[in-house]
């Protein structure tokens, strides 16, 4: 069911969706008369872009910047409520409720490709996803340079160095439910072919900052989380050197319904291209360090760093 809709406010957001109304006549007049094709919308009457960010803070902040960003283009956008994680985002999109996302390529690479291995490579995943996307209607755009890379994480003065030194160990694992199902997370961790750890216990814990608490209050000994968790440089946690090449590259990468892009042309495809190029993992780094540890709301980060860059429109 759709949630009331409201504009983007720098209040804290609720349930609500977000709204966000194109603002920007002028330029849009202006970039249709500079590339907009005959066959193609300009701006402001194309169909609304509906996105949503998967249900963890760093994926909300980047939906909130690819929207806010777009907004400011002239394009209307329409933020949905995060929920859910990848296979309810990519359901979405498939289904066309939404027609942007933006997703992690290795997480991409296990939910449409389970069967294709892990890869370090973002390339060879992008030649992995790029036809299951488009079997879905959709086109995945360039990754960005930013990688939130899976990591397996310790407290500072635990004795292994490797994941493969967890084997003996008898450490308690915390990881988020979705990770016990996936062959890239404890399904090959446990798996004699890839590490054949033997654990001596599991919790299920929600992915995010309740992670670092376990750790931190010693109820775990690692846990599956991202690399640019901030609470892991603040807490003296470890990343464990993943020596048997479990997890895959986890560059960030819109993808776009074909509808949109039929709408819009390559003005659009353009746009969000050169946005993805200015995102870095020091960039995630700190927005995660601004809405986990600091609290402030996705979409406060976001724009301010649009501003920063010059990016608002």
């Amino acid at each position: 069911m759709k949630s009331t809709r409201t504009h983007h406010a720098r209040s804290s957001t609720s349930t609500a969706r977000l709204r966000i109304v194109p603002a920007a006549v002028a330029l849009a007049a202006l970039l249709a008369a500079c590339g907009g094709g005959a066959d193609t919308a300009t701006p402001t009457d194309g169909p609304t872009i509906v996105t949503r960010g998967q249900d963890f803070s760093e994926a909300r902040t980047i939906a909130q910047v690819y929207a806010l960003h777009l907004e400011g283009l002239g394009y209307p956008v329409e933020v949905l409520t995060a929920a859910g994680f990848r296979t309810e985002a990519i359901a979405a999109l498939e289904s066309g409720e939404l027609g942007l996302i933006i997703d992690y390529i290795g997480g991409s690479l296990t939910a449409l490709a389970p069967d294709a291995g892990s890869s370090t490579d973002a390339d060879s995943i992008m030649e992995v996803i790029r036809p299951a996307y488009a079997e879905l209607g959709a086109r995945v755009l360039d990754y960005a340079p930013a990688i939130d890379g899976d990591a397996l994480i310790v407290r500072g003065d635990y004795e292994a160095v490797t994941i493969s030194d967890l084997d003996g160990l008898g450490a308690v694992l915390g990881a988020a439910a979705q990770c016990f199902e996936r062959p890239q997370c404890y399904l090959g961790l446990t798996d004699p072919d890839v590490y054949g750890i033997t654990f001596g216990d599991t919790r299920t814990i929600e992915f995010g900052p309740l992670l670092g608490e376990a750790l931190r209050a010693g109820e775990v000994d690692a846990v599956i989380w991202n690399d640019t968790a901030p609470q892991i440089g603040v807490e003296g946690f470890r990343v464990l050197v993943d020596d048997r090449g479990l997890f895959p590259a986890q560059n960030i990468a819109p993808i776009l319904s074909e509808e949109l892009i039929s709408a819009y042309g390559d003005e659009l495809v353009a746009a969000i291209d050169a946005l993805s190029a200015r995102i870095t993992t020091d960039d995630l780094v700190a927005w995660n360090v601004e809405t986990d540890l600091e609290f402030r709301e996705p979409v406060d980060v976001a724009r301010d760093w649009l501003e920063a860059q010059g990016l608002l429109g």
